[in-house]
C-alpha cells in the first residue's frame, strides 16, 4: 500500500506550522484521494521514532509543499524544511517547493519570489482545482480559449467576482458584439438555434439553504470574519433580516470548520424551527453527539466529559426566546461556551440582536445571557453594485442576457433581498426562454 512507501518515493512531504494543522491535513488527504503519496508527521510519525531523521525523510521526497502562513515563517522548525526543498532546486526549474498562501499575508525574503499557489478567498471546491492545476507541467488549459474580443472590461470583473467567492465561472464563449439595451434571446443569440429555450436559469435556488458551494456570493468576507471570532476564542451571532443568508453562512461554516478552525471542533448543526420543547432540544443535540439523552446538569456533566469539542450552529435560535424553553438552558448554553477550551463554542442566527432577544434581557439588573460571549456579526442588504455583480455572474456569457433597463428594475425591485433578487431574475430568465 501507498501508505507505507518509504517516505524518499513519495510526492509530497507537507511542512506546516501546529496552528496549521487542519490545513495540512486537508491537503493530504485530497492529494491522497487522487492517488498522489504524501508524508506529512501527523500520521508518519510513529510512537518510538526519532524526530529529527523523520524530517530528514520528509525533506527527501519529491516536492515539498508549504502551507504557508506568517506563523508559519516565524516557526522555529519551518524554516528548515522548505530550505532543504529551494536549495535542491534554487532556480524553481523542477517546482520542488509548492508554497501554498492560507491567509492573507505577503511573504518575504526568498519566499517573496517563488510563485504560490493561493487559497485566501476560495471555497473548497476551488482551493481544490488550485491546488491539481499548480501540480500540472503546464498551465495550458484543457478547452481552446475563446477568440479575444476588444472591450473584455465586463468579463473581467466576471471572473473576478468568481475567484473570490470560489466558484468556476462559464467558459467564454466568441460571439458578435451585442447592443447593450437588446436582450439575446433564443431568436436573437448569433448560432444558438434553441440554446435559451433549452437554457436552465442560472438563478437558483429560490428559497431555502444554499448548500452548493458554486452558489455562494459575496459571503467570503463574512466567512472569513466568522472564523477569525472562533479562532479567537469566542462565540458568534449572525443577526439579519428574514432571506438575508444566515442558514446560508450557517451551513458554510459547518462544511469549512474542519479546515478553518485552528483548534478542532465537531460541527453540529441544529434548525431550532423543528424543535418544539426544551426536552426536544436536549433529545436532538445528545443524538447528534451520539450520547445517551440527557438534560439539566446531567447533561453539562456529559459535555464535560465529552472527548471532542463541539461547534454548535443554531438555526432559528429566537425558538428558544419561548415560553417552551427555561432560562436554565440558555444559562447551560453560556457556561458551557465560556472559555479558550469550553466544550461548547456557538455560531447562532437570529432576526434580533442579543440583547433584545431574550426575556431577560428587559428584566431589572439582567442581560441577555448569550449577549457577552459572541461576536455579533450582522448581515445587511446588498448594495446596488452588488446585486448587479451577482446578475452579471449569474449570466456570464449564456445566451440570454438581461437589458440595462431591466437590470436596473431588477435592482431597484429586491431592495437589497438575496433571495428576492434570485427569485425575480429567474422569473425574467424563464420569460426568455418562452419567447
Amino acid at each position: 500500500m501507498t501508505d507505507f512507501a518509504p517516505s524518499p518515493e513519495r510526492d509530497f512531504f507537507i511542512s506546516y506550522t501546529g496552528s496549521d494543522r487542519p490545513w495540512a491535513q486537508w491537503i493530504g488527504w485530497f492529494l491522497e484521494e487522487e492517488g498522489y503519496t504524501v508524508f506529512i508527521d501527523v500520521w508518519d510519525f510513529r510512537p518510538g521514532s526519532n524526530f529529527a531523521l523523520e524530517m530528514q525523510k520528509g525533506t527527501q521526497c519529491k516536492q515539498t509543499i508549504a502551507v504557508m502562513s506568517q506563523a508559519y515563517l516565524e516557526a522555529d522548525y519551518t524554516n528548515p524544511e522548505w530550505a532543504a526543498a529551494f536549495s535542491s532546486d534554487p532556480q524553481g526549474e523542477a517546482h520542488k517547493l509548492i508554497p501554498v498562501r492560507i491567509e492573507d499575508f505577503d511573504p518575504t525574503g526568498l519566499l517573496q519570489s517563488i510563485v504560490y499557489v493561493d487559497f485566501v478567498g476560495l471555497s473548497e471546491e476551488a482551493a481544490k482545482g488550485q491546488l491539481l492545476a499548480a501540480l500540472k507541467p503546464r498551465g495550458k488549459p484543457d478547452t481552446p480559449p475563446a477568440f479575444p474580443k476588444a472591450n473584455t472590461t465586463a468579463k473581467t470583473i466576471i471572473r473576478e467576482v468568481a475567484e473570490k467567492v470560489g466558484f468556476p465561472s462559464a467558459p467564454e464563449v466568441a460571439a458578435e458584439e451585442k447592443d447593450p439595451e437588446k436582450p439575446v434571446s433564443a431568436s436573437t443569440a448569433p448560432n444558438a438555434k434553441g440554446a435559451a429555450t433549452a437554457a436552465k436559469s442560472p438563478f437558483w435556488p429560490l428559497t431555502g439553504v444554499i448548500d452548493n458551494p458554486a452558489q455562494f456570493f459575496n459571503c467570503e468576507d463574512t466567512l472569513k470574519r466568522i472564523f477569525e471570532s472562533l479562532n479567537g476564542g469566542s462565540s458568534v451571532a449572525i443577526i439579519g433580516e428574514p432571506n438575508m443568508g444566515k442558514s446560508s453562512l450557517l451551513w458554510a461554516v459547518s462544511r469549512m470548520a474542519a479546515v478553518r478552525l485552528e483548534l478542532p471542533r465537531h460541527p453540529v448543526l441544529l434548525n431550532l424551527a423543528r424543535v418544539f420543547s426544551e426536552q426536544e432540544f436536549y433529545a436532538d443535540l445528545c443524538q447528534a453527539l451520539a450520547m445517551e439523552t440527557v438534560t439539566g446538569n446531567a447533561f453539562v456533566r456529559a459535555m464535560y466529559h465529552q472527548e471532542k469539542q463541539v461547534l454548535l450552529l443554531l438555526d432559528e435560535v429566537e425558538r428558544i426566546s419561548q415560553k417552551e424553553f427555561t432560562h436554565t438552558i440558555r444559562q447551560e448554553l453560556r457556561g458551557l461556551s465560556e472559555g479558550s477550551d469550553a466544550p461548547l463554542r456557538l455560531v447562532i442566527a437570529s432576526r434580533i440582536s442579543l440583547d433584545k432577544l431574550f426575556p431577560e434581557s428587559y428584566l431589572a439588573g439582567q442581560t441577555s445571557p448569550l449577549e457577552g460571549i459572541t461576536v455579533e456579526e450582522s448581515i445587511y442588504p446588498w448594495s446596488d453594485e452588488t446585486a448587479r455583480a451577482f446578475i452579471a455572474a449569474r449570466l456570464s456569457d449564456g445566451p440570454i442576457q438581461f437589458t440595462a433597463v431591466e437590470i436596473e428594475q431588477l435592482v431597484n425591485d429586491c431592495q437589497g433581498n438575496p433571495q428576492k433578487l434570485t427569485q425575480t431574475c429567474h422569473q425574467l430568465y424563464n420569460r426568455y426562454r418562452e419567447t
